[in-house]
């Protein structure tokens, strides 16, 4: 199946919807992040509630994501999955061309469209729903949930520089300019 093709089930039509709330949910499974060139998510399993608010002149639409990610750990570099639980909300305005850039306040849909495709909407804010940084969750006893042979490894690399010690070369500079 081609991209256009599997990412067509994520297409919401808004022409002829009244102006009143209007759900559609949508489930996004590990087939979706395929499509998708950035390698931060590799798979998931989302259930994803779409509201579409339909005004006059403009769209409101409250995406809500709730399921699990599967993310790399920033720790021991195995993956996990990450629970979301995300809701936000983008307005959809028309202009004289489409333009998805999620930088401004609202995305743009030329006018005389019909229908939007939500795809790169999801795929973007399941990165926001992420924490910054990635780790295994804890486990029920307190410990780590990260791969312990690769914590073992880490430790055993791992260089703690002490910045109490001073290059004995530095110290004889401090003496000479102490002299004068």
């Amino acid at each position: 199946m081609t991209i256009v093709n599997y990412l067509s089930q994520y297409i919401v039509p808004f022409h002829g919807l009244g102006n009143k709330e209007h759900v559609f949910n949508f489930v996004v499974t590990d087939e979706f992040f395929k499509h998708f060139e950035d390698d931060t998510i590799n798979g998931g399993n989302i259930n994803v509630n779409l509201k579409v608010l339909n005004n006059i002149n403009s769209l409101q639409l409250i995406i809500g994501l709730k399921g699990k990610l599967k993310v790399l750990c920033d720790r021991c570099l195995e993956y996990y999955d990450q629970e979301i639980d995300f809701r936000d909300f983008v307005m959809v305005e028309f202009g004289e061309e489409t333009n998805f850039d999620t930088n401004q306040e609202c995305v743009f849909l030329k006018k005389g469209e019909t229908e939007i495709n939500i795809a790169q909407l999801i795929y973007e804010f399941t990165h926001f729903a992420l924490p910054l940084q990635h780790y295994h969750p804890d486990t029920k006893t307190g410990e780590t949930g990260c791969n312990k042979e690769m914590l073992d490894l880490i430790n055993k690399y791992l260089t703690v520089e002490n910045d109490d010690i001073i290059d004995p070369r530095w110290e004889k500079l401090k003496e000479i300019k102490n002299k004068n």
